[in-house]
């Protein structure tokens, strides 16, 4: 008994500091991300880290599902294009950019609860197999629907001068936020529950939690952020099209980051998300015909050799090299 009473406080003291190193890293990276446009005013850095941010913010939605509640899904890039012509639709209206996020997140959710309703039932690969026939299908319908342009696109005309650091520090505040989702719930008793639910589904809904309700919970948060990230790309680049935000290799790319960087953690989607942000458009540009085979090939060799993706490797290497010392 004295023994497992003083294992219960060192855990606690464990937990508390890794939840300020958490807190302070993440603290560190804001403030570098701030200064850089500062420093850094290259217009095609700026660029840069600001796809990233928004590929981070979608890799950390995804991982909420796909990571800690074990639900691989390919139908991330909906949310995305939800998002994505919800802004567009709204600031040709006339709203504010802003409140059309806001709109862009409500949607998604929306639609989240569309797909997840009946998809939740299923399981496994069949799960993911029709979060690809959904992604599909919602592309087709897009491509001719003609007051969003249909095949041809959407065309965004903002009556304000275009501002690059300005929506530079709106992906920065937008992957920030889902870090502290992503931070909150990995500590809380519901990320504890998505876990349950990704080791054994049947076990967890013995110990009180509800697989269902948990994974719509999930989907619908993960749905918002995508969706949002959606909008703010929508605004930058001013012109969409349902080839682009609803592509299934947009599925992809959302799905590939957090097994990069590591899935069910907290910093393997954040990780991940960079690795590809930065790579991603050398990828294309060297190799634009089979750049989607290569991510496949990538995806394969990480899940064989390395599931716990660059995260999980290093995290053995740190171990080595202690048990070496």
């Amino acid at each position: 008994m004295i023994g497992s009473s003083a294992i219960l406080p060192a855990r606690s003291i464990a937990k508390r500091i890794a939840n300020w190193r958490n807190t302070a890293l993440l603290w560190v990276l804001l403030a570098a991300f701030a200064v850089a446009p500062l420093l850094i005013p290259s217009p095609n850095t700026i660029r840069l880290l600001f796809i990233t941010f928004l590929w981070v913010t979608t890799s950390i939605a995804w991982n909420l599902l796909g990571g800690f509640a074990g639900q691989v899904s390919f139908g991330f890039a909906v949310f995305y294009g939800v998002g994505a012509y919800t802004t567009a639709l709204l600031m040709n209206a006339g709203l504010n950019p802003f409140i059309a996020f806001l709109a862009s997140a409500f949607t998604a959710v929306l639609v989240s609860l569309l797909v997840g309703v009946p998809a939740f039932r299923l399981k496994g690969p069949y799960f993911a197999i029709a979060t690809i026939g959904i992604s599909e299908a919602v592309r087709v319908v897009m491509t001719n629907l003609t007051f969003t342009g249909g095949a041809s696109g959407y065309r965004i005309v903002e009556h304000r001068p275009f501002s690059q650091r300005e929506q530079y520090y709106t992906a920065l505040v937008l992957a920030s936020l889902g870090l502290v989702i992503s931070l909150l719930i990995a500590n809380a008793k519901f990320g504890m529950g998505l876990k349950a639910i990704r080791q054994d589904e049947d076990a967890a809904a013995d110990l009180g939690v509800n697989p269902y309700t948990y994974k719509l919970a999930a989907h619908a948060l993960a749905a918002a952020l995508t969706g949002m990230a959606g909008g703010v790309f929508a605004r930058y680049a001013a012109f969409i099209h349902p080839g682009g935000v609803f592509g299934f290799h947009t599925s992809v790319h959302i799905l590939l980051m957090p097994v990069i960087g590591g899935i069910a953690t907290v910093w393997g989607p954040v990780l991940g998300g960079f690795v590809f942000g930065i790579v991603e458009e050398e990828i294309v540009a060297s190799f634009p015909e089979i750049h989607l085979l290569l991510y496949g090939i990538l995806l394969i060799i990480i899940v064989l050799f390395e599931p716990g993706g660059i995260l999980g490797g290093a995290n053995k290497l740190l171990r080595r090299f202690r048990a070496k010392g």
